[in-house]
């Protein structure tokens, strides 16, 4: 009877069939993200990854990822991203359609992966969860990290499904080839979906005492796949040498890189990053104990091996961590979003007690469908407001904008490349747009900030975008005419140089007044932060007079 039990558990948990309830979840995720993004400006990045998949052909996309990129991350999401644009048009809804499918193949891998382990209601808890989490935001941004989260979730379920089988596994073992594969050339730190699938078949290994042939080849086949990331590897390391986040890697990334799965403390208050910080451990304490005491119960269908591959999947951060420690000396929060999808599965564990059955099931998915819907308006929102205010900020007065016109050089002159990039696409007055410049200095960004991430891009940039893009000296050459005085317009000094400042400030500061740098005026224009270049060898401003759309 027992075995009767278990065939039939297995027959279900085989079935791809999907109730109402977990296709209601998926299309109020893709709702909210769709939203969000609706309601979502393009940031800097995403315009690196626009400008490179909005070219004509993929030839060219691949020159420009083999010669000169300037969105540094391997070839997976181009190729989808250019595919959408070819489609829909360039813009944010093709720029980001990769992301929103790869979320979703997450949420659709997850509840697979846990209806193997408990039921249905847990599975759906399990898949719904993350849409709550600030995760979401992946889903709704032109960065392979939506897409990511799904090729993680896709190796996760096909190692699971070709393990527990002992025949009719091609299919498994070949998306699981091809998933490894995948998650490698999508982000260079996808190499860490290797730690919780090796060590898992390790396990398994061990206790079975002896090697699954075709599974370790399956793995080994995608491995060997990172080979096709390896030119353009090479091709972004010209950015390496002087990155802009690059240098000391703390132990604070740890904590930050859980942090940043449920909240963008970024933004938040020092108070609230507290809270969060205690929020956190308190809702760690209880993910263990009552994962532990489930685990105990042996109610769940969940082999050593499984519970070993979610374990280092929890622990991605602390992984991805001394990765950076020891061979990228750089790390962001987003490389080790995988973990999201072990909490996630723990999670589901922990609260099986309340999803075993069916009143209470319904009662605890309910209250997670109105915290998501809770929580997605806040963000939408958000977005909405911050949106609003920059959009606003791009009006000039007509006294500003026919300065701009009527100057001698002909340009509005934008020393900083985030603002540049917004400021250019989101323009809402085509002749202040056509007349913006980008200016860059590579001796003035490494005197500043000790790096030359935005002076590279910039002459990267100036292979295919089409961008009037200047260097210093030749922005300096160009203005060299008579002053012309913009009206109603006030300039003050901004000592800090490039936004993206040297971790060591205080050796920035001994080199102020020794040699001649870059001054970046910022102008108190409606336009926000923009910034014109400005030269002196002295710590005080120049008497000189300098408009809204040339420098001297």
């Amino acid at each position: 009877m027992i075995s009767s039990q278990s065939s039939s558990i297995e027959s279900r948990s085989d079935s791809l069939a999907l109730p109402w309830t977990a296709v209601a979840f998926l299309i109020l995720t893709a709702a909210l993200s769709l939203l969000w993004s609706h309601h979502k400006l393009m940031s800097q990045d995403e315009f690196f990854v626009l400008q490179t998949d909005s070219v004509p052909s993929y030839t060219q996309l691949l020159h420009i990822q083999r010669s000169y990129p300037i969105s540094l991350d391997p070839l997976v999401y181009h190729t989808l991203a250019h595919l959408a644009i070819s489609i829909f048009g360039a813009g944010a809804f093709a720029l980001r359609l990769p992301s929103l499918l790869g979320y979703l193949l997450m949420q659709l891998c997850l509840f697979y992966f846990v209806r193997r382990i408990a039921n249905d209601h847990a599975a759906i808890f399990a898949m719904a969860f993350p849409a709550m989490t600030a995760t979401l935001f992946y889903s709704a941004e032109g960065r392979p990290y939506g897409l990511l989260l799904g090729f993680y979730g896709l190796a996760m379920v096909s190692w699971q499904c070709a393990t527990r089988r002992q025949s009719q596994r091609t299919a498994s073992l070949i998306v699981l080839a091809l998933a490894v594969a995948l998650t490698l050339n999508t982000h260079y730190f996808g190499v860490l979906l290797l730690l919780p699938l090796c060590a898992a078949e390790l396990f398994r290994t061990i206790q079975r005492r002896r090697l699954d042939l075709p599974v370790a080849a399956a793995i080994l086949l995608g491995m060997a796949c990172i080979g096709f990331a390896l030119p353009f590897e090479k091709s972004a390391a010209e950015f390496r040498k002087n990155y802009y986040n690059a240098g000391d890697v703390g132990y604070h990334a740890i904590t930050q890189a859980y942090r940043s799965l449920f909240l963008d403390y970024t933004h938040a208050s020092l108070s609230i990053q507290h809270l969060a910080a205690i929020g956190l451990i308190v809702f760690a304490a209880l993910l263990v104990f009552g994962s532990v005491r489930q685990l105990r119960n042996k109610e769940l269908h969940l082999p050593d091996a499984e519970l070993v591959f979610v374990l280092v999947l929890a622990g991605l951060p602390f992984f991805g961590f001394l990765l950076a420690f020891f061979v990228t000396h750089s790390i962001e929060v987003r490389y080790v979003l995988g973990a999201i999808l072990a909490l996630s599965i723990l999670l589901a564990i922990a609260l099986f007690p309340l999803l075993r059955r069916t009143n209470t099931a319904i009662l605890t998915l309910s209250a997670l469908a109105i915290a998501i819907v809770f929580t997605g308006a806040i963000r939408i929102h958000a977005e909405q407001a911050k949106t609003k205010d920059f959009m606003a900020s791009l009006t000039l007065s007509p006294q500003i904008k026919a300065a701009i016109l009527s100057s001698p050089s002909g340009l509005l002159y934008l020393q900083e490349m985030g603002t540049f990039e917004v400021a250019s696409y989101y323009e809402p007055d085509p002749d202040v747009r056509s007349h913006m410049a980008l200016v860059y200095s590579s001796p003035q960004e490494l005197l500043w900030s000790r790096r030359d991430t935005e002076s590279l891009t910039a002459e990267h940039m100036r292979h295919f975008t089409g961008f009037p893009i200047l260097s210093y000296e030749q922005a300096r050459h160009r203005t060299r005419q008579p002053r012309l005085r913009a009206p109603a317009q006030r300039l003050e000094l901004d000592r800090s140089g490039p936004r993206r400042r040297a971790r060591r400030d205080h050796s920035v500061r001994a080199r102020r007044g020794r040699r001649r740098s870059l001054r970046a005026i910022r102008t108190r224009l409606p336009i926000a932060t923009l910034k014109i270049i400005y030269p002196s060898a002295t710590d005080e401003p120049s008497s000189s007079t300098v408009s809204s759309a040339s420098a001297r």
